[in-house]
């Protein structure tokens, strides 16, 4: 009953008055002690949402007995996300719990990124605490979920309309990030969350960057392959303008459920995204002309004439948008679906228990996988993603195992080219040259991306085969620098540590002669 209560109370507080329950309304009110503030109008339940603190004596206490964890909603970058209610004022947040053996460095910088924005369209920062070996961060709660989770859910791209009131929300956190210098560097579906009101909020600032005034742009590659920017693959130095096409191809993906490229592997995108044209949706004549010029601008290739987010705030197609309002439907209807998934699953789990084990346990897991594969791949949710791995204690010898994986698709490629006569004018050494030159240009974005396959347990290689032969040498002979640099790596280990034994010996020869 008390969940149930609190899973209306959110409900009904967090939509706007249209949605209300008048029953669950008051048992939330009485349960949350914030009857006042459930009667106020949506525009003061939104300002009470912004002027929300952790005190100081909230932040000095044990989480546990500030906030009530209610469940687990997913995993974000670095740690998993929960839904808490904080306990005093009722105010439900979300408790990202991260081990603190994950890249203190990079959690950090998250921290201090959401801790200096303060706008209506970035995920609010409200506090951290440390329990046991957890870091808890607690923010906003957005408790619609990503657009991404959403069209999981609904089984449904968003509309035009839906797109220009996600569209708009996100521009307006953009404009505010880059004002501030601040590059987000991983936009999506995945990380762009909506609350029940219908406001789109930036989120997931895990590896957000700062331009400082001294830095014009950036050479560090990161984020998502599908969305990266063709200067930020090319290392050639960046700046906020590769989060335009980012948007750009987010606009794809929310129009069409995937982004361009998603069929093929991640590795061979990042070979055709600096090479091939600007992608375009599938089948523009089905969208207006304002929506294919807003990413037609977004989709520059060359960033010194891309747009930027100010400018495409005054864009026709943005300029249209509805607003919250043209989400709302779109948000009942997964909230509805969500609460009939899990329905069926406290019923299966029911059954389960009370039925012979043997003939019940298939449902519950038949009843997940209706709930998480929908028959649309969208590509990672804004839940699930960024698990990185810092260890590198396998790292030589998963190397050695792709290495010869490589070698095995580059010997079947070249078996099936030599059976084709090779025209007059075909010369390796031109070949060669060519190879090598695709290498040094993509060298470091290629390895970095090799560097997070190796910490995969279960390497997938089935993309080798889609390859040309050209970038299976590439990939051949980037490994070869990467295993000659583990080499020398170990050498040097083994010889700092044996070097430091024949020492400790020669101290103690020493020594025993001087005695």
């Amino acid at each position: 009953m008390g969940q149930l209560v609190s899973f209306n109370g959110d409900r009904v507080y967090e939509y706007p008055p249209i949605y209300e329950d008048p029953v669950a309304h008051m048992e939330y009110a009485q349960m949350a002690d914030v009857k006042s503030e459930v009667q106020k109008s949506t525009e003061n339940i939104a300002d009470t949402s912004k002027e929300f603190k952790l005190s100081t004596s909230d932040l000095n206490k044990s989480p546990e007995d500030v906030f009530e964890v209610v469940s687990k909603v997913g995993e974000g970058s670095y740690g998993s996300v929960h839904k808490a209610i904080h306990k005093e004022s009722g105010k439900v947040l979300a408790v990202k719990k991260v081990p603190v053996d994950t890249d203190l460095q990079e959690i950090i910088k998250e921290i201090t990124i959401m801790q200096e924005c303060n706008s209506p369209f970035v995920v609010k920062y409200f506090g951290s605490y440390f329990k046991n070996s957890d870091l808890w961060i607690v923010m906003e709660y957005c408790g619609a979920g990503s657009i991404s989770d959403i069209m999981r859910l609904r089984r449904k791209t968003l509309t035009e309309e839906e797109v220009a009131s996600v569209l708009r929300d996100t521009i307006r956190g953009l404009s505010y990030l880059h004002g501030l210098k601040k590059i987000h560097r991983d936009i999506k579906a995945g990380n762009i969350l909506l609350n029940m009101d219908g406001n789109a909020k930036l989120a997931d600032f895990g590896v957000a960057g700062q331009l400082t005034d001294t830095m014009a742009k950036r050479n560090t590659v990161i984020g998502t392959p599908f969305w990266m920017a063709p200067e930020l693959i090319q290392e050639i130095g960046y700046d906020t303008k590769a989060d335009i096409w980012s948007l750009g191809i987010t606009s794809i993906e929310m129009a069409e459920g995937r982004p361009p490229h998603a069929e093929i592997h991640p590795m061979r995108a990042i070979f055709m995204i600096p090479t091939k044209p600007p992608p375009t949706l599938k089948n523009p004549e089905d969208w207006s002309p304002m929506f294919n010029d807003f990413i037609a601008q977004c989709l520059v290739k060359n960033p010194e004439d891309r747009t930027v987010a100010d400018a495409l705030l005054e864009h026709e197609f943005i300029l249209g948008a509805k607003g919250p309002e043209a989400v709302k439907d779109m948000i009942a209807d997964a909230q509805d679906i969500a609460a009939q998934c899990l329905l069926q699953e406290s019923r299966n789990t029911f059954d389960m228990i009370s039925s012979d084990a043997t003939s019940t346990l298939m449902k519950p897991a038949d009843t997940i996988k209706s709930y998480q594969n929908t028959g649309l791949d969208f590509g990672d949710s804004t839940l699930v993603q960024h698990k990185t791995v810092d260890s590198r204690s396998d790292d030589f010898f998963t190397a050695a195992d792709k290495y010869e994986s490589l070698n095995n698709a580059f010997a079947t490629e070249l078996n099936v080219n030599e059976a084709q006569a090779s025209p007059p004018s075909y010369d390796a050494s031109q070949a060669s040259s060519r190879s090598h030159d695709k290498m040094d240009h993509y060298h470091h974005t290629v390895t970095n991306l090799i560097r997070k396959s190796l910490n995969d347990p279960d390497p997938d290689y089935r993309y080798l085969v889609e390859l040309s032969t050209d970038e299976l040498l590439t990939q051949k002979q980037m490994l070869d620098k990467e295993m000659d640099a583990e080499l020398e790596a170990l050498q040097a280990r083994y010889h700092a540590k044996r070097k430091a034994i024949l020492d400790a010996i020669s101290q103690k020869k020493n020594g025993t002669v001087k005695f």
